[in-house]
C-alpha cells in the first residue's frame, strides 16, 4: 500500500495522465471529427466563419489521406519481416489518422538518430581493439567448426571479438550469484560499472548501496545505469540525485517524460556488473530481492548468471559504456578501459559477450539471429529456457525445424507466470511445437526467468534476451556466447535439474476455442509492442 500511494502521488502518475490526455486527443480526432464538426451547426447556413471551418476540415481530411498514403507505401517498402508490416497495414485501413500518428511515434524500431551517432562513435572507438586478425579467424574457425558461424556473425555486426583463455563461472540461482557479486564489489579498486533493467528497494539494494558509497568514498569510479520504466514503482525517482551526493554517477535510461514517444519502447533490459578488470557478471537477474528468493513472488524465482574473468571483460565494458554514453550524450574514452594486460587462464573454450539493441547495427536483430544460429548448430540435443514465448516466426520455425530434423529439443517455461495474459499467448504457440516433437515443460516450483540455451553440450548462451518481440526487437539486451567452456557441464546439469522439477506438457495440449480467438487477436499487435 505504501508503494502504491508513493507511485500514485509521484511524477510518474502525472506523466501517465498527460500521456493518456495526448492519446485521447488523437483518438477523438480519429473517431469523432464528424461529430465535432456537426456540433458547430455547419449544416445550417453558409456564413463566412462556417465556410472557413468547412474548408479547414476538408483540408484536414485531405492532409490525413495524403499522409496515410505516404505512410502506407513506406510500410510496404520497408525491408523487414512481414510480421511487422501486417499489423500496421490493418491499422491503416481501419483507422488511418490514429494509425498514422502512432506509426510516426512507434513505427521505427531502430535507434534514434542521436543514439545512432553515439553508438557509431563507440563502435569506431573500439573497432581496432577487437578486430580479429586473419590468423585468429583461421584458428578460431578451425577450433569451433560449424559453431564459428554464430561467433563470426556477432563479430561482423558488433565489431566485438571472441576471446579464449578466459574463466567462466555459472550461477544457477540468485542465492549463489548475489554473494559472489557483493564480494566482488567490496574488492573494487578502480571502477565499478552497474547496469540493470530493474533495481528495487529491499535488502539487496540496501547492501549494495552501502558498498558503493564506501567504494566511491575510497576513490573508486562508480557508475550506475538503470531503466526508468523498468524501475518505475520499485525505487525512488530521486535515486540518481541521492547517489550523486556520494560521488556515484547514476543515470536513468530513457527517463519517462510527458510526451508520446517511441523511445519508451526501447528500454534498457541489460544486466551487467563490472568490477575493475577483475571480473564481469551478466545474465538474467535484476537487482531485486525476489531474484535472491529473499521474498516470495510467483513461487521460487529461477534465474542464471555468469562471471567472466579475462579479456572478454572488455566486450562488456564497451557494451556498458555505450548505454552510459547514451544517458550522458557523450562518447567515453574507451581506450582508457580497454588497454589492459589480462591474465590468461588455462580453461579451454571461447567466450563472446555482446550487446544488442533496437536496430543496433544495420537494423540487425542480433539476438534473434544468434538464437537461430545456435538452433541450426544443434544436431543432437537442444535446451532452451525462457520466461516468455512470443517469438518471431523465423525463430519459432527454427525450433520446429530442429525437432523435425531429429534434434532432441527441450523447452522450459514458467510453472507460475508473472503476466497471465502473456503466458496465455505463449501457450498458444505450444501445439505448433509439440506437433513437431519438441519436449515442453512447465517449471513447477515457480517462475522461470532464465534466458539460457545449450546446443549439443558445446555451444551455449546466457544473457537477458527473452523469446519475445520486446527482447528480440525493441530492447537493449546483452549476453554471452560460450563454446566448449568448462562451465557448460554446469549449465547442462542445471537444465537436467529443472526438467526433473517440471511438469511435461502432453503432446495433445490445446487451448479452448475462446482462448485461441483471444490469442489470435492479441498476435495482431504483439509485433508492435
Amino acid at each position: 500500500m505504501r508503494k502504491f500511494l508513493r507511485n500514485l502521488f509521484s511524477g510518474y502518475f502525472l506523466i501517465l495522465l498527460l500521456l493518456l490526455a495526448e492519446l485521447g486527443v488523437i483518438i477523438a480526432l480519429q473517431f469523432f471529427s464528424d461529430d465535432i464538426l456537426n456540433a458547430f451547426g455547419l449544416e445550417d447556413g453558409e456564413t463566412l466563419t462556417k465556410l472557413v471551418v468547412v474548408l479547414g476540415y476538408l483540408f484536414f481530411r485531405l492532409a490525413v489521406f495524403i499522409i496515410a498514403v505516404i505512410i502506407f507505401f513506406k510500410i510496404i517498402g520497408k525491408i523487414e519481416d512481414p510480421e511487422f508490416k501486417i499489423p500496421w497495414i490493418v491499422a491503416m485501413i481501419i483507422m488511418p489518422l490514429l494509425a498514422s500518428v502512432l506509426f510516426l511515434i512507434f513505427g521505427n524500431h531502430g535507434l534514434r538518430r542521436k543514439d545512432k551517432r553515439v553508438i557509431d562513435a563507440s563502435v569506431k572507438a573500439n573497432e581496432e581493439v577487437f578486430t580479429l586478425s586473419k590468423r585468429e579467424i583461421k584458428e578460431y574457425s578451425e577450433d569451433m567448426g560449424t559453431a564459428w558461424g554464430a561467433f563470426n556473425y556477432i563479430n561482423n555486426v558488433t565489431k566485438l571479438g571472441a576471446h579464449k583463455g578466459n574463466r567462466v563461472t555459472y550461477y544457477k540461482s540468485g542465492e549463489e550469484f548475489f554473494p559472489a557479486m557483493t564480494e566482488a564489489l567490496r574488492q573494487a579498486e578502480e571502477f565499478i560499472f552497474i547496469e540493470f533493467f530493474i533495481i528495487a528497494d529491499g535488502e539487496l539494494w540496501s547492501e549494495v548501496t552501502d558498498i558503493l558509497k564506501e567504494r566511491a568514498k575510497a576513490g573508486v569510479d562508480v557508475r550506475i545505469v538503470y531503466d526508468d520504466m523498468g524501475s518505475g514503482g520499485t525505487i525512488s525517482s530521486f535515486t540518481p540525485r541521492i547517489l550523486r551526493k556520494y560521488g556515484i554517477r547514476a543515470y536513468k535510461f530513457h527517463p519517462f517524460r510527458p510526451i508520446l514517444s517511441g523511445v519508451y519502447n526501447n528500454r534498457d533490459h541489460r544486466k551487467i556488473v563490472i568490477v575493475d578488470h577483475k571480473c564481469a557478471f551478466t545474465g538474467g537477474m535484476n537487482l531485486a530481492d525476489e531474484y535472491a528468493n529473499k521474498i516470495d513472488r510467483f513461487g521460487y524465482w529461477k534465474d542464471s548468471m555468469i562471471k567472466i574473468e579475462g579479456s572478454a571483460i572488455g566486450n562488456l565494458i564497451v557494451t556498458f559504456l555505450q548505454n552510459y554514453d547514451l544517458c550522458c550524450s557523450v562518447v567515453s574514452r574507451f581506450k582508457k578501459y580497454l588497454d589492459y594486460d589480462y591474465p590468461v587462464y588455462e580453461d579451454k573454450g571461447y567466450v563472446m559477450p555482446f550487446g544488442d539493441g533496437p536496430g543496433d547495427i544495420d537494423d540487425a536483430l542480433i539476438g534473434e539471429q544468434t538464437y537461430i544460429n545456435m538452433i541450426n548448430f544443434a544436431q543432437k540435443e537442444l535446451y532452451i529456457s525462457t520466461p516468455y514465448l512470443i517469438p518471431t516466426y523465423p525463430l519459432l520455425e527454427a525450433i520446429k525445424n530442429a525437432a523435425l530434423r531429429g534434434v532432441d529439443v527441450h523447452l522450459i517455461l514458467p510453472g507460475i507466470p508473472d503476466k497471465k495474459f502473456v503466458y496465455l499467448i505463449a501457450k498458444s504457440h505450444l501445439p505448433f511445437l509439440l506437433e513437431a516433437g519438441v519436449h515442453v515443460y512447465f517449471y513447477k516450483p515457480g517462475f522461470n526467468h532464465m534466458k539460457t540455451a545449450l546446443a549439443d553440450d558445446r555451444l551455449a548462451f546466457v544473457g537477458t534476451i527473452n523469446f519475445d518481440f520486446r527482447s528480440l526487437v525493441h530492447h537493449f539486451e546483452c549476453g554471452a556466447l560460450l563454446f566448449d567452456t568448462p562451465c557448460l557441464k554446469d549449465i547442462k546439469a542445471d537444465f537436467k535439474e529443472m526438467i526433473a522439477a517440471s511438469r511435461t506438457v502432453p503432446e495433445d495440449f490445446e487451448l479452448s476455442k475462446r482462448k485461441k480467438r483471444l490469442c489470435a487477436l492479441a498476435k495482431l499487435i504483439t509485433p508492435l509492442l
